[in-house]
């Protein structure tokens, strides 16, 4: 043994070397030879062995003007006794077998604790941290051999294991306070710590055992599928053993991958059962939990978390991503069908967490596009063919007002479950929109039908249902005009419905304003500029009759009047009548006439007789009736006033009114073929022949007071409907003219697919390459353009 040349400070410490006197300071008579280990109450510091040479002052170091001289205080050191090794080796070994044994070390732990230190001072502790692996390792080699022919299975021998790690962990803590010295020191540099070094010799002599092995990680795994499928299980005892596995560096290499693929095979098997017994929304909500479980709950019971991913992922896959197919197209249209909106936020939330979200979307699309076109043609024919499509008549108003709400109500129904189940992600509020824009295109005309009877419907009965509900329901009819691509063809029926609302007066004028204004707000004030005007129009009339009142003109009317001044170019265009009207009526529109220049001189009226009405009192032997007639209506009746004559044949009408041949049928029909038979016609039935005679029905009963005879006839609707898409085909025709020559005159020359180009991306309503190629022939003929040898046309000034 080798002793060092200089002191090592303060802190060096060994047995006492000179006997059991304690008065005689060792530093003043010789070094004993020997040392006597078996004394344990002789141990003092090994500084009290040193000689201090330096003289001590005198003086008061303060207050003395002499300097305070320090010498170097090194002094060699003692060797140690021959047997000190051995005997001090014999004495820490047996203490780590009485730790193994679970039994208390004869010695204290600071006489051990000594003896290490004392050891390392003189270089020994690389030799002692050998011979304690020596001493561990030989010891836990024992102990697995044990256990490895342990016949104990199951629950039993994972608990028998990890008593046996708890035992080596609690004996690794009291054998590290033993050898505690050594891991401030180099010796152990190779494991880090004592403690290192410990689980270096379990882990690897763990590894040596496959038998102890694959049982811990098989019974571990059993114990899982136990928890999955319900049962109870030791927790505390599988949290512990997949702990030693973390604390051993075996936990990923032995138990994770195992654990990963019974995983896996359990929820394949687990999916591809429940998928197609349950029911979707447990479905849903057992693919929710079993994440939960997962990720979160054992998670925090037993698993790592370094584990939290791929079971989620293999959870995911199993139970979701390999049935998500399956699973919307068996729930989704019904879960949209229930307002399901919770079952609905289940499934975004589990297709989000493994990105199908565009499955989602591809359902959510088709469910709008096919709800939306069976809405629209369950009020069609038996056939249901779209392209029969009925003509708006009486009666009908009905039909249009159901499917309109309808269709708001689906808007209302996937609003709430994009906002509420599908967070407000844009590619479901782009799906919606989408989805609402093809089946309202595909069905377009029929569409915008439905929605101006259902306009006309809620207006005209505005003044007898609260404002709330009138606003609620043009609400829902705006909704199916955002998605009109044509909405001039919306406003040519609109206008004509405006009209007769206006005229008849059936309608709430503030309700009426604000259905331009939502029109407005939509689509520009030149979208409605005509629509005010009629109510500008009606507006203007009252106030001329007001003016009138207070004229000598109206005391000369020969009964009450009220004249409605239309503007040409705001109003539908209507086919003047001719007719003969009764003197009264004539001299009351020569009076108006009269009052009329004399506001405005420079105006000229022309009268349509064929939109006025009449109120008429009628004389019967049961009573006295009011009724409200168009004017041919009463003009009809009027000559039945001359009691000379019972009986009044068709042409003696005819000449008389001056009425046109057809319109005097059908309104004869109307007096004298409808529920109110005014008139009796003979021969009877259904149709009016110019060989008929017609009589005054004297013995006309009713329970009704007042009567209402000026419902639309057949000749209206089938002439406006005759009409409009004349009109709407002359207007494109313009609007196509006017886009080629404002294109033409600003790029001066085209080509024939650029010109094409060019009025597409700027004409609104629906067209065809041919509509197009009709116009540029139009203008070529009218030398608005010409050809070019290139194949294109040029602008001529």
């Amino acid at each position: 043994m080798s002793t060092s040349d200089h002191y090592d400070g303060p802190r060096a410490k060994m047995a006492r070397l000179d006997g059991p006197d304690s008065d005689n300071y060792p530093g003043n008579k010789p070094h004993s030879s020997s040392m006597d280990l078996d004394s344990t109450d002789d141990i003092r510091p090994f500084s009290a062995f040193l000689n201090n040479t330096s003289k001590r002052s005198k003086r008061h170091p303060v207050l003395s003007d002499k300097k305070l001289i320090v010498y170097n205080l090194q002094v060699e050191r003692p060797p140690l006794p021959s047997q000190y090794t051995q005997e001090a080796w014999i004495r820490l070994s047996d203490a780590i077998a009485s730790i193994q044994r679970r039994e208390t070390p004869k010695e204290s732990l600071e006489v051990l604790y000594q003896l290490c230190e004392n050891l390392s001072q003189y270089n020994l502790g690389q030799r002692l941290c050998e011979q304690l692996h020596e001493a561990v390792l030989d010891h836990v080699t024992r102990e697995f051999g044990t256990l490895e022919s342990e016949s104990a299975t199951g629950r039993t021998y994972l608990e028998t294991v990890m008593t046996w790690w708890k035992d080596y962990c609690d004996q690794m803590n009291e054998i590290r306070g033993v050898f505690l010295y050594l891991d401030r020191m180099d010796a152990v540099a190779l494991h880090g710590s004592l403690w290192n070094m410990g689980m270096s010799i379990f882990g690897h002599v763990y590894r040596k055992c496959e038998n102890t092995r694959q049982k811990v990680v098989r019974i571990s795994l059993d114990l899982i599928r136990d928890e999955r499928n319900g049962q109870a299980i030791p927790e505390s005892l599988l949290q512990k053993t997949l702990q030693m596995l973390v604390d051993l560096s075996l936990y990923h290499t032995d138990f994770e991958p195992c654990l990963f693929e019974e995983t896996r095979a359990y929820y394949d098997e687990e999916g591809s059962r429940l998928v197609r017994d349950q029911d979707m929304s447990k479905y849903l909500e057992h693919i929710a939990d079993r994440i939960h479980q997962e990720s979160v709950i054992r998670l925090k019971k037993y698993f790592d978390k370094s584990s939290k991913a791929q079971l989620n992922a293999i959870v995911e896959q199993e139970l979701l991503t390999k049935h998500v197919e399956f699973i919307l197209s068996k729930s989704f249209c019904a879960f949209m069908d229930q307002k399901a909106e919770d079952d609905l936020s289940m499934v975004y939330q589990l297709l989000k967490k493994v990105h199908a979200l565009g499955n989602c979307e591809r359902y959510f699309l088709n469910y709008v596009k096919n709800t939306g076109t069976a809405i629209l043609r369950g009020q069609e024919g038996a056939n249901g063919d779209p392209s029969k499509i009925e003509l708006p008549q009486k009666g009908r108003g009905q039909s249009g007002k159901d499917v309109i709400v309808a269709i708001a109500s689906l808007r209302r129904k996937v609003d709430n479950i994009v906002r509420h189940s599908f967070e407000g992600d844009e590619r479901f509020v782009n799906a919606r929109r989408d989805g609402f824009q093809h089946f309202i295109s595909q069905q377009e005309k029929r569409a915008t039908e439905l929605l101006a009877r259902h306009t006309d419907h809620v207006l005209r009965n505005s003044t007898k249902i609260d404002e709330y509900q009138v606003e609620k329901s043009l609400d829902q009819g705006m909704i199916v005009f955002r998605f009109l691509q044509d909405k001039d063809y919306f406003k040519l029926l609109y206008k004509r419905d405006l009209a007769k609302r206006l005229l008849l007066d059936v309608s709430d004028r503030n309700m009426e304003k604000d259905m331009l204004t939502k029109m407005r707000t939509e689509c520009g004030l030149a979208y409605t500029s005509a629509l005010d005007g009629m109510l500008k129009d009606i507006k203007m009339s009252e106030e001329l009759m007001t003016t009138m009142e207070s004229s000598e003109e109206y005391a000369l009317l020969p009964f009450e009047t009220r004249v409605n001044v239309l503007t040409h170019g705001f109003w539908p265009s209507y086919i003047p009548v001719e007719i003969t009207l009764p003197p009264d009526f004539a001299r009351a529109q020569q009076l108006y006439d009269k009052f009329y220049a004399s506001q405005y001189s420079k105006r000229r009226l022309t009268w349509q007789n064929m939109l006025g009405t009449c109120e008429v009192i009628a004389n019967y032997p049961m009573g006295t009736k009011e009724m409200t007639l168009t004017m041919m209506q009463t003009v009809v009746l009027l000559q039945f006033n001359d009691t000379t004559q019972r009986t009044l044949t068709f042409s003696y009408i005819l000449e008389n009114t001056k009425l046109d041949e057809l319109e005097l049928r059908r309104t004869l029909k109307s007096l004298a073929c409808g529920k109110q038979k005014l008139l009796l016609k003979q021969p009877d039935g259904p149709d009016v022949n110019s060989t008929d005679e017609f009589a005054y029905n004297e013995g006309y009963t009713t329970s009704m007071q007042r009567m209402q005879m000026n419902t639309d006839k057949l000749s209206e609707v089938i002439e406006n409907n005759a009409a409009i898409p004349k009109t709407i085909l002359a207007y494109r025709e313009h609007q196509m003219d006017a886009a080629i020559v404002r294109i033409m005159k600003a790029q001066k020359q085209l080509s024939h697919s650029a010109l094409l180009s060019e009025v597409f991306r700027e004409i609104r309503f629906p067209i065809t390459t041919q509509d197009v190629k009709n116009r540029i022939e139009s203008l070529l003929q009218k030398e608005f353009i010409k050809r070019v040898d290139e194949g294109g046309y040029e602008y001529l000034a």
